[in-house]
C-alpha cells in the first residue's frame, strides 16, 4: 500500500483554511497532517509532522509565509504560497527561498490541485499572475 502524502495547511483564516483542506483532502492518496493558524504555529507542526508539502498562506500572524517556507526547509522542502496580494513584487525571492509555487486565492478550486501535483512531481507551478485587475 503506498504511503499518503503528508500536507501542511496554515492560514490565519479559518475558513480558507478549512477551504484548502477540504480541496487537498478529496484528492485520494494525500493526506492534511495539520492545520495552522498562524505563521509559528505551522513551523511547529511542520517540525512534528514532517509533511510532504506546505500550502502558506502569504499573510499571517507570528511568521509570514514566506518566513515560514524558509524555516522549515530543512522539514518540509516543498512550499506553495496561497494569497490574493500581488506576488509579482516577490516572486524572485520565493523562489530563492525553494517555494515552489504559488496559487491565487481567487482560483483555488481549480489551480490548487494541479498546483500540489507539479510540485509533488518535482516542478514549479505559477499557474496565474496574480494581478490587481481580475
Amino acid at each position: 500500500m503506498p504511503r499518503l502524502i503528508q500536507i501542511l495547511v496554515a492560514d490565519d483564516h479559518k475558513k480558507t483554511r478549512l477551504r484548502l483542506a477540504a480541496l487537498l483532502s478529496h484528492r485520494s492518496g494525500w493526506k492534511v497532517c495539520g492545520l495552522a493558524a498562524d505563521g509559528q504555529e505551522a513551523v511547529d507542526l511542520a517540525k512534528k509532522s514532517l509533511p510532504d508539502l506546505a500550502v502558506l498562506d502569504v499573510q499571517m500572524p507570528r511568521l509570514n509565509g514566506i518566513e515560514v517556507a524558509k524555516a522549515i526547509f530543512g522539514y518540509c522542502p516543498h512550499s506553495i504560497i496561497v494569497t490574493n496580494h500581488e506576488v509579482n513584487l516577490f516572486a524572485g525571492q520565493l523562489k530563492e527561498l525553494g517555494v515552489k509555487g504559488f496559487v491565487n486565492k481567487f482560483h483555488l478550486e481549480t489551480d490548487l490541485v494541479p498546483a500540489v501535483e507539479a510540485v509533488l512531481s518535482g516542478e514549479t507551478s505559477f499557474l496565474r499572475p496574480i494581478s490587481r485587475n481580475f
